[in-house]
């Protein structure tokens, strides 16, 4: 088979190029890789890492509009994606971007007019309906009408994209974990070297509001003055979770560690006793899968995580999950896990087990295989699953 994968999260070696890795591997999948060369990530200006190792052909291409205002880099396209299409001439194209975005409406565009015969692959990781304004409802509905299989990072997406009409073909495939990289570390060094001491409930990410952030500084009301609450991070909330800390008295059981690379992310889910996962659902948000989730599973660090979104369906048996919105709550869940070690150790195992039976790379490309081989099937095939969607 040969498969062509747009994404802009494949511009990352540490990320999207783990996944086209894995796929390259296997036997029967001959894989094509597009990214941006320029790219812009939750405003920050990313360039395309040549892969390192890399079994697959790979290239970076300029993108038209990849970064618009308020359109942010939802409208960015390739001038150069049709030469692709007529030279690589794929049977399956997968869009790992959103289908509300330019790209994937334009890859579908292609694919009618250039490889009719290729099978187009929706991804997709929003589970929240919203109502998109033109042009995006546009492109969204042109991409639903298009598709032959839709991918979800959760159950709730495949609801969703089900709700805006979908009807072909679908599965959940999860995130993915490097497990090479995020694994069980000697705790007490870690803490050590970054200076840590108490019982340490943790959140590593993006310091942004919507992540709930706040209702950790207000469950320390509630909590011993040994727990402390850690973010590892960078964001515009921190000066927000610094002066309600300092309102609460608070500010020595608070600390603020810089953002860390990837493969430096270890570290720091090892120093946690538990991870903190407090998200907040908005209007036009609420949390999509969590990828912390399933990296501080493989340290075997449990998590403690809100009930907003996937974070449920990803944490399973790996920790606990409180509402939303109520540091109350929040720290009955601290205290359940700081006063008993054994069930800390049990929540963990059970974490890392989750971690390498589903959310491997390695899984995930066999998942995705599954996926292609169904698309690369007589159209009969697809009925059957489709009624096991």
């Amino acid at each position: 088979m040969r498969v062509l994968l747009i994404s802009h999260t494949c511009q990352s070696r540490a990320e999207g190029q783990r996944k086209a890795e894995q796929l390259s591997r296997l036997d029967d999948v001959e894989l094509k890789v597009v990214v941006p060369e320029l790219f812009n990530h939750f405003g920050r200006w990313q360039r395309a890492e040549t892969p390192e190792h890399a079994g697959f052909d790979f290239q970076a291409l300029k993108v038209m509009w990849p970064w618009l205002g308020p359109a942010q880099n939802y409208l960015h396209w390739y001038p150069g994606l049709a030469k692709v299409i007529r030279e690589f001439e794929p049977d399956v194209i997968d869009v790992w971007e959103e289908p509300w975005s330019l790209v994937s409406a334009q890859a579908c565009w292609l694919r009618n007019r250039l490889r009719p015969v290729a099978r187009i692959v929706m991804e997709s990781e929003q589970n929240l309906r919203r109502n998109f304004p033109p042009p995006f409802r546009w492109i969204q509905n042109y991409t639903i009408r298009n598709a032959d299989f839709a991918v979800g990072r959760s159950s709730e997406v495949i609801r969703v994209l089900r709700a805006k009409g979908y009807r072909g073909p679908a599965r959940v495939v999860g995130n993915a974990v490097d497990l090479s990289t995020f694994k069980p570390l000697d705790r007490a060094a870690c803490r050590q070297k970054l200076a840590l001491s108490g019982f340490i409930a943790g959140y590593a990410g993006r310091l942004v509001e919507r992540k709930g952030l706040l209702d950790m500084i207000k469950a320390l009301a509630f909590l011993p003055d040994d727990v402390r609450m850690v973010f590892a991070g960078s964001g515009d909330f921190q000066p927000r979770l610094e002066a309600r800390a300092r309102e609460m008295g608070k500010t020595g059981q608070v600390q603020f560690l810089p953002a860390r690379p990837l493969e430096e992310l270890a570290e720091v889910m090892n120093a946690f006793d538990a991870l903190v996962l407090p998200s907040w659902t908005v209007p036009t948000w609420k949390e999509q899968f969590g990828r912390v989730i399933i990296e501080a599973h493989a340290c075997e660090t449990p998590v403690i995580g809100s009930d907003s979104g996937a974070i449920p369906e990803v944490v399973g048996d790996g920790g606990l999950i409180y509402p939303e919105r109520d540091p109350r709550a929040l720290a009955r869940a601290i205290m359940e896990l700081k006063e008993d070690e054994e069930r800390r150790r049990k929540l963990g195992a059970l974490g890392r087990r989750q971690a390498e039976e589903n959310f491997t790379w390695e899984k995930v490309a066999l998942q995705m295989r599954e996926v292609y081989r169904a698309l690369s099937a007589p159209r009969s095939a697809d009925a059957a699953i489709l009624a096991a969607a």
